[in-house]
């Protein structure tokens, strides 16, 4: 009896802990439904400033930047800095500027050398802004409404309006969110969509449980343009050719210098990517980056804990249910302390004790897609049921794959392009 008893408890143990991990997926949702109750801001929003960083993406502007410059907001400009494009981007933004008086582009000299585009493209747009807050996003985003830069200048003014803001001065950093835009040509955008959906929510509850972000997304990020002056800009990560948003706000984010703005209509949609192939070498590139973040120990904890706690509890669940079948059949090599096993764990035994482990894992299965969808919603995606459950047992695997291919990526491959 002693060892069923043991095989149980452990059981119980691992159920525990996955429940609490299963009931973290819906804080971020729980926060954002309490945020719902606050007034509109009613003092005076701050000028921004827009820049994009485009490189060949004449198609994305002349779709997307539109969608920009028709946001309500009453002091704005943008400003599309021309990364050394050989299509007609310089077209386009001509031609938009005579239509938008705030529209101003720039360009990358031919000659630059030493630092990567994306930074050094990000960089001139930054300097030549006229504002103090600087909104970063890129030419295949545009906005989900255009209430996109209000929901932004209301959390600058407004620090409460952060759903961590019991810690949180005033923001010199405003971190947003971006998802990728539905459509029914992409490869498979749904997975796409749920490994971004999972992939912030594990960033942004490390955020509001008190701790500096790890990084942000490139597509939705609001910066105080003096911060990024007086601490060198990218400097600090500019041999590296992708991830520039993310170091720079790593490096500077503090528990309470850093906001969030999670609205729904503060949320910026993105072009689907293209292939699974591009997919992967976009997750590749984003481990590339984590790897050189600052201050990760425990969120790398932490998010290790969400990729093997489903099949910790399932595989603990099954020994178990194994356990009590075959450890009668064994009984006579077991020691003499547990001869009478066979008698103790009789056939009515087993039948509930089956039951109330299947119960167990219903249970943990129920939570964890309620508190999931409860977020997600809260964050504008559809809800996910079944195609949850059989994404998150996948993703230790995908993590797996991302790591081994990083390991055999030349070194060069992430590093600088030279123009």
């Amino acid at each position: 009896m002693l060892l069923l008893q043991i095989v149980l408890l452990v059981v119980l143990l691992i159920w525990i802990i996955a429940i609490v991990v299963a009931y973290g997926y819906g804080r971020i949702g729980r926060r954002m439904q309490a945020q719902q109750k606050l007034v509109a801001v009613s003092e005076s929003l701050p000028p921004l400033s827009v820049v994009i960083a485009a490189h060949n993406q004449a198609t994305a502007l002349r779709r997307h930047l539109p969608a920009i410059l028709a946001q309500d907001y009453e002091r704005f400009e943008v400003i599309v800095v021309n990364a050394s494009s050989t299509d007609d981007t310089k077209d386009v933004l001509e031609r938009l500027e005579l239509q938008h008086a705030n529209l101003h582009h720039t360009f990358t000299p031919h000659s630059a050398r030493d630092i990567s585009l994306e930074r050094l493209a990000l960089t001139l747009g930054i300097r030549a802004a006229a504002n103090e807050w600087v909104v970063l996003t890129r030419p295949d985003c545009e906005p989900a409404s255009s209430q996109w830069l209000q929901r932004i200048g209301e959390t600058i003014v407004e620090p409460r309006r952060s759903i961590q803001s019991r810690r949180l001065k005033q923001p010199d950093i405003v971190v947003g969110q971006a998802r990728f835009a539905e459509s029914r040509h992409a490869w498979s955008n749904r997975k796409a969509s749920l490994y971004r959906l999972w992939t912030d929510m594990s960033a942004i509850d490390h955020i509001i449980t008190g701790h500096a972000a790890i990084g942000a997304d490139g597509c939705n990020l609001a910066y105080r343009r003096s911060l990024f002056l007086d601490n060198g800009g990218f400097s600090a990560h500019q041999n590296l050719e992708m991830g520039a948003e993310e170091l720079l706000v790593n490096y500077n984010s503090t528990p309470t210098n850093t906001a969030l703005v999670l609205n729904p209509s503060a949320t910026v949609l993105q072009d689907p990517l293209p292939s699974q192939r591009v997919w992967q070498s976009r997750r590749v590139y984003d481990r590339e980056t984590r790897h050189h973040a600052h201050h990760t120990l425990l969120f790398r904890m932490r998010r290790h804990l969400r990729l093997v706690m489903p099949w910790l509890l399932i595989v603990t669940v099954l020994a178990a249910i194994l356990a009590v079948f075959v450890a009668p059949l064994f009984a006579s090599y077991l020691p003499a302390a547990l001869s009478d096993l066979p008698e103790i764990v009789t056939p009515t035994v087993q039948a509930v004790t089956i039951i109330a482990l299947l119960l167990l894992l219903l249970i943990y299965i129920i939570l964890k897609v309620n508190n999931f969808n409860l977020t997600a919603r809260a964050l504008g995606y559809r809800a996910f049921h079944l195609s949850f459950l059989l994404f998150e047992l996948r993703l230790p695997f995908l993590d797996l794959s991302d790591a081994i291919a990083r390991r055999r990526a030349d070194r060069n491959e992430f590093r600088k392009k030279f123009v």
